[in-house]
């Protein structure tokens, strides 16, 4: 009866504050649509102040959150307070109409299609969940999945074509990037990606006692919200953190666009998602939840002037992307700063505008340097490098569209789409005028400060094909900080498109579809004729010899070595469970010291004296090895470590391997592999 009763006060209360800043701080845009950005700031405002008490010593749980809500509805009445309605706003009006017209007739026959396209390609990913190891999900799905796909983005384009409603082609841009988004939550029944066990995980613990040891100084902003959804809604941690990025990125994306366009403006800035780096926002991890806020924060931050949307919406948005994850948030925050302070009509406001945007590319760099220098991360720097014309000829090639001498059609499609994609941003940002200057030279900042990252640093703290991944990032960043200008260019190239002959528009449009459907393709894993996919997903099999493990050992402390996928199972079904000093007892991270005593075991001779090496560094006698099936070599390997094993079990049919290793025990006579 007292969560009922709870649930009903906070559901009031979100909404009451969300209608009440959706009229304040949204001011030309109707009630009923300024309502759900109204909900998206009190709920930001919220995860802000639970940070902060979380970083203040205080466990989160039921007092956090009712603290953490008075305190929003207070500052939420404290910026009506304080900020003015402008008095040259237009009146609100609501962005349709109910009068019948043919234009609506066919309007609401578009979007049936597009959402009848969707439902079937999301029925398709649920029959084809799988709970196997697989390294891409498009050989799961029926042929038709990329037509479907291509039929969803036709709808846009007829909408923005024939319709011109603003409602109807908002809702054909969110049933266009959901059909591909929530493909991955749907198939992969276990979990999508490694990086999001370790996520809810993390969370579990967050949500059973308040509070994490060590304190991260990072992903606290997505923890806190995951947490306090899970203990208002009762749904489970897994289900909320596996949704939450997919589905808010479908929404709140359009959204976005839809209440900064100008009053009169026409409805092709929507175009601009047939260029969205969709792949950012498939697996809900807090670099990727970090780029939805930003973004969000940047699109607000734009045509302020026109669209009377108060500065404070884009730094709220962008406070909490920094708070969810420094490495996204920040470079988001300078870019918010350096449109808002373009926007400003005075000059001492407008030349700060550059500067920010200088201080969104170099500010992780910069953050890399100081966290080396007080020991925080281990970076090997080689400044030097930063001089060689290598890298920078690397980056410039990059723009440069290319697939080498392939003629498999599809997939080199899909491939020469996502290298298009920088410079066909780039191209569009400079058709969309001098509105983009600010994001143009963030982007190019990003770039520069991406290059020169991956030129001087090298993150020995990774294992070596993920040294690269900080510095891919600002690339991901600098993109992302391209998208609002490709929404203003669409939006100034209205007029033009209406004067352009019918035959080049009808090229145009099956560009455009192709294109996007092949950015689609391209943001989920590939393994086909051009792309050979490396990551392996976590399967039954993985969790069923985890949990063999921990039953064999019967209560011993024990060390494992395994893949990557085995150790996700681990983080899935054990969580955290022990440490050996700063050490975990399955190889995480990948480039730990145990995952390379795993390769040296699989990849060089197999011996007991890197299994009592293990032994040590996880200080344990009981040593466990998993060996996957579709590990390069894995029946070779296989019978080498049988031969120096205790014990060996076959998981669903050599699926798996597992084989144990007591290192108290010296009567083996044999410590190295024969036969080999």
């Amino acid at each position: 009866m007292m969560e009922t009763l709870w649930l009903f006060v906070v559901l009031v209360t979100i909404l009451f504050h969300g209608h009440l800043l959706g009229r304040r701080l949204f001011p030309t845009i109707w009630w009923g649509i300024s309502l759900l950005p109204g909900i998206v700031l009190m709920i930001a405002l919220q995860s802000l102040i639970q940070t902060g008490w979380y970083y203040s010593g205080y466990p989160l749980g039921w007092i956090s959150d009712i603290v953490s809500l008075a305190l929003a509805a207070a500052v939420c009445h404290a910026l009506i307070r304080f900020t003015t309605q402008p008095s040259s706003s237009p009146t609100p009006t609501a962005p349709f109409s109910f009068a019948f017209s043919p234009r609506h007739i066919l309007g609401a026959a578009l979007l049936i299609i597009a959402l009848l396209a969707t439902i079937l390609i999301h029925r398709s990913a649920l029959l084809a969940g799988t709970t196997d190891s697989i390294r891409t999900p498009w050989p799961l799905l029926p042929e038709r999945t990329l037509w479907l796909i291509a039929l969803t983005w036709t709808m846009l384009i007829a909408s923005v074509a024939f319709v011109r409603s603003r409602l109807t082609t908002t809702l054909h841009a969110a049933l266009a990037t959901s059909a591909t988004l929530w493909i991955a939550p749907l198939l992969y029944r276990i979990g999508y990606g490694f990086d999001g066990f370790l996520h809810i995980a993390s969370e579990k613990i967050l949500l059973a006692t308040g509070t994490l040891h060590p304190k991260p100084l990072y992903y606290i902003g997505q923890y806190v919200f995951t947490t306090w959804f899970a203990r208002l809604s009762h749904f489970s941690i897994a289900d909320v953190d596996r949704w939450l990025l997919p589905v808010a990125a479908a929404m709140f994306l359009p959204l976005a666009v839809l209440i900064t366009l100008p009053k009169k403006s026409a409805v092709t800035p929507f175009l601009a998602f047939g260029v969205l780096p969709l792949g950012a926002f498939v697996a809900s991890t807090p670099q990727g939840f970090a780029y939805l806020l930003g973004l969000c924060a940047i699109l607000l931050a734009r045509n302020t002037r026109e669209t009377h949307i108060h500065p404070s919406v884009s730094l709220i948005l962008a406070s909490w992307a920094v708070a969810t994850h420094p490495l996204a948030g920040i470079p988001f925050l300078f870019v918010a700063l350096a449109l808002l302070t373009y926007e400003r009509t005075a000059t001492r406001y407008k030349i700060l505008s550059p500067l920010f945007s200088i201080l969104a590319g170099i500010s992780i760099p910069l953050m890399f340097v100081v966290l080396g220098l007080k020991g925080g991360t281990t970076i090997a720097w080689n400044p030097d490098t930063i001089f060689s014309i290598e890298p920078w000829r690397t980056w410039l090639t990059g723009f440069v569209p290319t697939i080498g001498n392939h003629f498999v059609l599809w997939p080199a499609w899909a491939s020469l789409a996502s290298h298009m994609l920088p410079l066909i941003l780039v191209v569009l940002a400079f058709i969309g005028g001098k509105s983009n200057r600010p994001l143009l030279l963030s982007a190019l900042m990003l770039w520069l400060s991406g290059t020169a990252l991956k030129a001087t640093g090298d993150f020995t703290f990774l294992i070596d094909y993920e040294r690269g991944n900080y510095a891919d990032r600002l690339n991901t960043l600098a993109l992302l900080c391209l998208f609002p200008a490709a929404v203003t260019a669409f939006q100034q190239a209205h007029e033009r498109l209406r004067q352009t002959p019918r035959p080049i528009l009808v090229a145009l449009s099956i560009f455009f579809i192709t294109f996007a459907t092949g950015i689609a393709y391209d943001s989920l894993p590939r393994h086909d004729a051009l792309v050979t996919g490396r990551g392996w997903t976590t399967s039954r099999a993985d969790i069923e010899a985890v949990r063999l493990i921990d039953s064999d050992a019967n209560g011993r402390d024990y060390t494992v070595l395994a893949n990557q996928s085995v150790s996700a199972a681990a983080v899935a079904t054990l969580g955290f469970k022990r440490y050996a000093d700063d050490v975990f007892f399955y190889p995480i991270p990948t480039g730990g010291p145990l995952y390379e005593l795993y390769l040296k075991m699989t990849y060089n001779e197999p011996s007991r004296d890197t299994v009592k090496d293990a032994a040590r560094l996880g200080k344990t006698d009981l040593v466990y090895i998993v060996l996957n099936n579709y590990w390069w070599r894995a029946p070779q390997v296989a019978e080498s470590i049988r031969a120096i094993a205790d014990k060996q079990w076959d998981i669903e049919t050599g699926t798996v391997r597992v084989y144990r290793f007591d290192v108290s025990n010296e009567a083996n006579a044999s410590t190295t592999a024969v036969g080999r």
